[in-house]
């Protein structure tokens, strides 16, 4: 029995091994085992189908963090951060069919009509902004943080967020490990000062 969530399994399988560019509805239908023009009933056409996807992807990652964020809210800020920071490789290490769709879509489909995916992503990253807020402001009001800019802070934290995401897809878990810690020790004494 086709449905809309095999559809979504599939395209998202599909995008993330090949691209938008690359990938054809054709080939989304043949996946599911129906014909072309059943996709139709789902979708109005493989745009709405990709940007449901990444839609289904933001979710996902969103509540992943959110309930990260939550579950280290008893941490003293500075292990809260590196817990928050943690997550990208808890998050991706068994999902790796997401890091390469997230990758391809970071990197290449934004494009000039990528408009609504951005809106998206920056839709699905605030409530991970307002949980690095509340970690800086309690650093700061602890004395465990330099005071300084709450809004840098976020950007500092989602800039090295993306770089540990860019890390974990091209070098082995090894490496990863290695640099995380290279880099937090790094971090956390330049925060702390």
């Amino acid at each position: 029995m086709m449905t809309r969530a095999t559809i979504l399994s599939e395209a998202r399988t599909i995008f993330a091994r090949q691209g938008y560019a690359e990938t054809s509805l054709r080939e989304i239908a043949e996946a599911v085992g129906i014909k072309t023009p059943s996709l139709y009933a789902h979708f109005s056409s493989k745009e709405e189908l990709y940007e449901t996807v990444y839609a289904e992807v933001a979710i996902e990652h969103t509540a992943f963090f959110d309930d990260l964020a939550r579950s280290s809210g008893e941490l003293e800020p500075l292990a809260r951060l590196r817990h928050i920071l943690g997550g990208i490789e808890a998050y991706y290490r068994d999902r790796p069919d997401l890091a390469e769709f997230s990758l391809r879509a970071a990197v290449t489909e934004y494009g000039p009509g990528g408009q609504h995916l951005r809106e998206i992503f920056l839709d699905a990253e605030s409530g991970l902004a307002t949980a690095v807020r509340q970690t800086y402001e309690a650093g700061v009001a602890s004395g465990g943080f330099g005071a300084g800019d709450a809004e840098g802070f976020i950007a500092l934290v989602f800039v090295i967020m993306d770089g540990l995401f860019l890390q974990l897809t091209h070098y082995t878990p090894e490496v990863y490990r290695q640099r995380f810690e290279q880099a937090w020790r790094h971090l956390s004494t330049v925060i702390s000062a």
